[in-house]
């Protein structure tokens, strides 16, 4: 977006993504720590702690509510991406990247509480990567975001035509 309240919506939505990453992480580390036995803990209970393992329809109720959140997360994120005018490579990493931590995310809780609790690296992993893939993908956008951009130049010649080179969309 070129300048004005684009721009300042943009600013406003990366710096609230910034505080609620950042959050994020310390939720993650009270509730299930930064380790496999910690997840473990928390998605199978430990009677020594007096903590009860997930029930299935609190994941249920976890998972329908992320389901939603992280598919805006998702679109949200692919749209600012795809008009960024990064490089396609970079796009497709960063999109299936975070598609793939999501999803791994999700997942993960239930593979712990209800097949094994060995799929604990599962849910550190994708927390990780998401958190990781998350960051760098803000810090790319923020660059664009920041980056001083050229007017495009208009045709010489008379009437509306446009090429697509000379649309912004930043």
């Amino acid at each position: 977006m070129g300048h004005g309240l684009g721009r300042a919506v943009l600013g406003g939505f990366y710096a609230y993504f910034l505080a609620h990453w950042l959050t994020s992480l310390l939720m993650f580390r009270q509730k299930l720590g930064f380790d496999l036995e910690g997840v473990v803990r928390y998605y199978r209970g430990d009677p020594e702690r007096f903590l009860n393992p997930r029930s299935f329809t609190g994941l249920l109720e976890v998972t329908h509510f992320h389901l939603f959140a992280f598919g805006m997360f998702f679109v949200v994120f692919g749209h600012l991406v795809v008009f960024s005018g990064i490089p396609r490579r970079l796009q497709g990493l960063l999109v299936g990247a975070v598609g793939f931590f999501l999803i791994g995310d999700l997942a993960a809780g239930w593979l712990v509480r209800f097949v094994a609790p060995g799929f604990a690296w599962l849910k550190l992993g994708c927390f990780w990567g998401l958190q990781a893939t998350s960051l760098a993908l803000v810090a790319v956008l923020l660059w664009r975001w920041c980056r001083p951009r050229a007017q495009p130049q208009r045709p010489n010649a008379p009437g509306p035509s446009v090429t697509p080179q000379q649309i912004d969309f930043d």
